[in-house]
């Protein structure tokens, strides 16, 4: 391509034919005798017209031309405006129809001036870039207005410079929307990864626009493409094998790379959105697979964990409220099971405690009411068969002893009664037998001393008597005249022969 601020626009150059000098005439042809007069007057007329004022606008011309920068254009027009001046100053034209001539010539070379300026402007963007064929097109259209002057046709020089300055004007206009065009091309090009469409666009843009301030963040961007690429790349494929979190730190580090990119930025929020939901589902899996095989501590850490990864979601918060339910059901069974090895095993005080457990979690359960019905009595009988066992002495007494007659037969209306309570019921019998089983004790005094054996009889004054009495605690009571009262308690047990003396000795 032809660069065309190697050709600058050309003023015509004019080639003024040859004219007769004014006065003469052709030969063989008469002179009239008022023609000399005539064309003193009209030269006199003349010289005024074609020689002053032509100066004057010829002098205004050139140094405007000259300061376009073209220098060679401007001295062209400046010897195509001296030799139409110099033929204008033979030809017989009135002064009014010079000063016509004059001012349309005047205002093709100030069409020609905008074009010229423009056309500096143009060269200066490097219009040859990126507007060859629209800025050859005005050259064109002025190089017709070059034509039409050399034909000292200016309106159509003036027609022609105007449609050029303004082709050229549309073409300087439009540097602002390219511009924008280049930059949103380039930014686009770097988003979609493509490194030579974004350099040519970025490169006409710092010809378009040499000060954006955007350009070296644009060579920045450029450069990190491959990066971005490769990056991006890696992500989309942990992410299409299932690894979000690879998916992630690989586009974390694209947008490291290029923190403005927007494919990398919609890449990671992607990804990590995608990291979350299979974390958070990885989390609630396990946390319901833990329900199942009835793990509820791990259960519960899987759904809280869930709840941390995505908070605010509903699922984890309905997932615990299931795990407290199952939880609850689950300890009810537990509970339910251990009462009833408990009545099988005769722990029948454990069974009480199992089954008021279970009422208290919930009061409606029937097999806690139905179960704590069977084993309270038999825990109270179980109780108290062992205290009367612990203590057998206290059968002496015969309220104790008919109490434990009375629990004897108690155990006897059970059925089944097991092997335990048999073995208490067997251990009652024999300890009541024993306590009803009199036992022969012999009382010793001085034969001075009257002995009463409380709540039995009174034996009176003796050396010794024998007599039987049943298991027990007993008290004798010894009083003679002159003596002070003596009290003898004692304990009868059985297979025992006791001696017991009762007798006064201390004087009052």
């Amino acid at each position: 391509m032809t660069n065309p601020s190697d050709q600058p626009l050309k003023a015509a150059v004019f080639s003024p034919r040859e004219e007769l000098p004014a006065g003469a005439t052709a030969p063989g042809e008469k002179r009239p005798s008022w023609l000399l007069p005539g064309i003193a007057v009209l030269a006199l007329a003349g010289a005024l017209v074609f020689f002053a004022l032509p100066a004057w606008i010829d002098s205004d011309t050139t140094t405007t031309a000259q300061g376009v920068g073209s220098t060679q254009t401007g001295n062209q027009m400046t010897d195509n405006v001296a030799a139409g001046a110099a033929s204008d100053s033979n030809t017989e034209r009135s002064p009014f129809a010079e000063a016509q001539q004059q001012k349309l010539r005047k205002a093709a070379q100030d069409a020609l001036q905008r074009v010229l300026e423009a056309q500096e402007e143009l060269q200066a963007f490097g219009v040859e870039t990126w507007a060859p064929d629209a800025y050859l097109a005005a050259v064109a259209v002025a190089e017709t207005g070059d034509e039409a002057y050399r034909e000292r046709q200016f309106t159509e020089a003036a027609t022609a410079y105007q449609q050029a300055a303004a082709a050229l004007a549309e073409l300087q206009d439009s540097i602002a929307g390219r511009s924008d065009t280049a930059r949103r091309e380039t930014r686009s090009a770097v988003e979609a990864g493509n490194s030579k469409r974004a350099q040519e666009q970025r490169s006409l843009l710092a010809i378009l626009a040499p000060g954006d301030p955007e350009l070296p963040l644009l060579e920045e961007r450029i450069t990190a493409i491959p990066k971005v690429r490769s990056a991006l790349d890696s992500a989309d494929t942990a992410a299409q094998s299932g690894d979000t979190g690879a998916a992630v730190a690989a586009a974390a580090e694209a947008q490291a790379a290029d923190p403005r990119h927007m494919g990398a930025s919609d890449a990671l929020a992607r990804y990590r959105e995608a990291d979350i939901e299979a974390r958070f589902r990885r989390a609630m899996s396990e946390g319901y697979g833990a329900l199942e095989a009835e793990q509820f501590s791990r259960a519960a850490s899987a759904f809280q964990s869930a709840a941390k990864i995505r908070a605010g979601a509903p699922e984890p918060r309905a997932a615990l409220v299931e795990l407290a339910a199952a939880e609850t059901a689950w300890e009810l069974r537990q509970l339910a099971r251990q009462g009833v090895a408990q009545e099988q095993e005769e722990a029948w005080t454990e069974a009480v405690t199992t089954y008021e457990t279970a009422l208290e979690i919930d009061n409606t359960l029937i097999f806690a009411r139905e179960g704590l019905a069977r084993a309270r009595p038999r825990a109270d009988l179980a109780e108290a068969i062992k205290a009367v066992l612990d203590e057998p002495d206290r059968l002496v007494d015969a309220r104790a002893l008919g109490a434990a007659e009375t629990l004897w037969a108690d155990g006897q209306t059970l059925s089944p009664r097991g092997p335990l309570l048999e073995q208490q019921l067997s251990e009652l019998a024999a300890l009541l037998n024993r306590a009803k089983t009199p036992v022969a004790v012999t009382l010793t005094s001085d034969a001075l001393t009257d002995v009463t054996l409380l709540r039995v009889k009174r034996l009176g004054a003796f050396d010794a008597t024998n007599l039987t009495l049943r298991p027990g605690s007993y008290t004798a009571l010894g009083v003679r005249n002159g003596f002070r009262d003596v009290r003898v308690n004692f304990d009868i047990k059985p297979d025992s022969q006791p001696v017991i003396d009762v007798r006064c000795q201390e004087a009052i």
